[in-house]
């Protein structure tokens, strides 16, 4: 990213530098040009000696007149084009610095919350008088709460490892629909007491991908659909075969997303139904697997109507 960010730099002060000396060279040539127009009378009784004399100081004068000229119009652009070029490079890096703030305030909160309630039962579980059952419940919440926060750290640091392109992927041919078809399994295997979500699997779509980052990515649309979108029996898993693509669809019959916030849950830590009544979550699972999907050569999208649930596709280039 950073090195795709200098070259584009340095190609606009390459091109600001052209256009610059280019400018200069035109209004200079135009000034110099006008300023030495044969304007000026030269007296009869001036001898030929006296008369050039004259005409090269006037010559002088409208050469400086014509360099001040093209530095004062020159100094006038630049100074436009290095405020807009200026705007430009800040913006970006602005922005960038908005997000991490944002992103640390969030995750500060996400980690605020389990800390706080660990802290508050292991005060309560300390009293020398609590009875037995009531200290081993304390310390399965502090164990919950502890396993939350594991899950949340691991999250954060694969988010960031992810988007920083610290580790690499592992690409291997591999068929989508098998590798989809497992991954339901595990998904079943883990929540026996969910119902299985409905496939439907095209044979033969290879592709060359991480598997166990395309696994990821789609467990945690299937869990989404899940646990927030209703019964896992009204979930809908599909493989499609497109004409460059490989596609995975995840379907549910949920609430729905707002079109203003359907671009948003890509965002980590947002939540659209943040209240006590929602499923536990962070808001990175669909963070994290935009992330793998890009990393992957692929990409994630999201439709969703309000009151008529949502999708998710996962796109894939099939492998030839």
């Amino acid at each position: 990213m950073f090195r795709r960010a200098r070259a584009r730099l340095t190609l606009l002060y390459i091109l600001l530098f052209a256009l610059v000396l280019g400018v200069f060279s035109v209004v200079f040539y135009v000034a110099f040009a006008t300023v030495l127009a044969p304007e000026f009378d030269v007296g009869p009784e001036l001898t030929n000696e006296q008369a050039a004399d004259a005409a090269y100081r006037v010559t002088l004068e409208r050469i400086g007149i014509a360099i001040i000229v093209a530095d004062v119009t020159v100094v006038v652009i630049v100074g436009i084009a290095a405020s807009l070029l200026a705007s430009r490079t800040l913006g970006p890096i602005r922005e960038a610095h908005l997000r991490q703030r944002r992103f640390v305030a969030d995750a500060s909160h996400e980690i605020r919350t389990p800390l706080a309630a660990i802290r508050a039962v292991a005060e309560s579980a300390a009293t020398i008088d609590a009875p037995p059952d009531e200290q081993r419940a304390a310390f399965s919440r502090i164990a919950a709460s502890a396993g939350g926060l594991s899950r949340l750290t691991n999250d954060l640091l694969l988010l960031a490892r992810t988007d920083e392109r610290l580790i690499e992927p592992r690409p291997e041919i591999t068929d989508l629909s098998v590798l989809t078809a497992e991954t339901i399994e595990e998904y079943a295997a883990a929540h026996p007491m969910v119902a299985r979500p409905k496939v439907i699997l095209e044979s033969d779509l290879p592709v060359s991908v991480d598997p166990d980052e395309v696994r990821r990515v789609i467990l945690n649309l299937v869990d989404n659909a899940v646990r927030y979108g209703g019964p896992g029996d009204v979930v809908q898993v599909l493989t499609i075969r497109l004409e460059r693509d490989a596609l995975v669809e995840v379907r549910d019959l949920g609430p729905g997303i707002a079109a203003m916030d359907l671009e948003r849950v890509f965002e980590p830590f947002f939540r659209v139904h943040a209240d006590a009544a929602s499923p536990d979550g962070s808001g990175l699972g669909l963070a994290i697997a935009r992330s793998l999907a890009i990393r992957n050569g692929g990409r994630l999208t999201g439709t969703s109507q309000v009151g008529a649930g949502s999708t998710f596709r996962l796109f894939l280039p099939r492998f030839r």
